[in-house]
């Protein structure tokens, strides 16, 4: 399994209404790697792009753009993403959300037997609370965005296209050549927070569905560690060790060489420009996007909504009638729904 990242908005607070800012990841098995691949060189070449070059959503007209989003609809891969409106993101809104978060880490240290334990829970807190407002909630959006991959992702892998998940390759876009201050506390921070958030919202699992390939990733009764039992207040049989799922195979990768990263670019540049009501004719563009994107669980949409304070859940209709036709539109995620 092949999943690329990117994200598309600045994340600053904004004084204009529907600021979205969206994180999006692009999940695909190796198996149509190839064919994803051409879709992206002939959307470049009808832009009069060379193959070798990187294309932006700006260069593209709508028509090439919708023919490469109803290609990769009939490939297989998956579309998430997670939007959140900076307009209701202010920055005194935002760092008191990383304060309190940081805090509720914190009050975990004493609870970890050894020095060692209880050195890295608070060094996980700082790293958390010294993040500027924008980055915070960059981080919040990929941490949501992850979680809800490897959740509804696994699950409809499990069923269709079971040996795809005996490897998960991360491909993220880099920045800068040199590892960013926020490239360096994502990687610290990312699994611990995971698994953290994997305690209050266990991952799904169908009894029918096959995880043979997945064995490498679980822990057995003897190998799953104390805390996460502590964590869950029971002896457990079993669990997911979602710090080898992430750390076996992650890598921060210029956009430019790689076309993985590339085509999750242009995805997630999409989803933001629909969810502006920005394209021409945005209700086929919510359509397509709809179409590589999961059903979720009962009153629950495709997209995920993130906010930091009491008006996170607001949107207007627009956007309302937006994320609906892409409901819609989205793929069942059981195989017999």
């Amino acid at each position: 399994m092949i999943i690329s990242m990117d994200e598309s908005g600045s994340f600053v607070e904004s004084e204009s209404d529907n600021s979205w800012c969206v994180v999006s990841a692009y999940v695909f098995s190796e198996r149509i790697q190839s064919k994803s691949y051409k879709l992206l060189k002939e959307l470049k070449a009808d832009s009069g792009a060379s193959i070798n070059e990187e294309i932006k959503l700006k260069n593209i007209t709508e028509k090439s753009y919708f023919s490469f989003l109803n290609g990769l609809s009939k490939l297989g891969g998956v579309l998430f993403s997670v939007a959140t409106d900076s307009s209701l993101n202010s920055d005194l809104v935002v760092k008191r959300h990383r304060d309190v978060q940081a805090d509720k880490i914190r009050k975990n240290a004493p609870s970890m037997i050894h020095d060692g334990g209880k050195k890295a829970v608070n060094d996980l807190a700082d790293e958390i609370q010294s993040l500027a407002p924008q980055l915070y909630i960059q981080l919040q959006c990929q941490v949501e965005l992850i979680s809800d991959l490897l959740n509804r992702g696994i699950l409809y892998y499990a069923q269709r296209d079971p040996k795809t998940l005996r490897k998960f390759k991360w491909r993220i876009d880099q920045k800068h050549r040199n590892k960013t201050r926020y490239e360096q506390a994502f990687e610290k921070v990312l699994c611990p927070l995971l698994q953290t958030k994997s305690f209050r919202e266990p991952m799904m699992f169908l009894k029918e569905a096959n995880y043979d390939y997945m064995e490498p990733f679980f822990y057995s009764q003897k190998t799953i560690p104390k805390y996460i039992e502590e964590a869950y207040g029971k002896k457990l049989e079993s669990g997911v060790n979602i710090g080898d799922i992430i750390r076996n195979d992650l890598e921060f990768s210029d956009s430019k060489g790689n076309m993985a990263v590339q085509i999750s670019d242009l995805l997630a540049s999409g989803v933001r420009r629909c969810l502006r009501n920005g394209f021409s004719d945005n209700k086929t563009a919510s359509q397509l996007l709809g179409r590589l994107m999961l059903s979720n669980e009962k009153n629950k949409f495709p997209i995920k909504f993130l906010g930091f304070g009491t008006q996170e859940s607001s949107v207007d209709e627009t956007v309302a009638e937006i994320v609906h036709t892409m409901d819609h539109f989205s793929r069942g995620i059981l195989t017999n729904a």
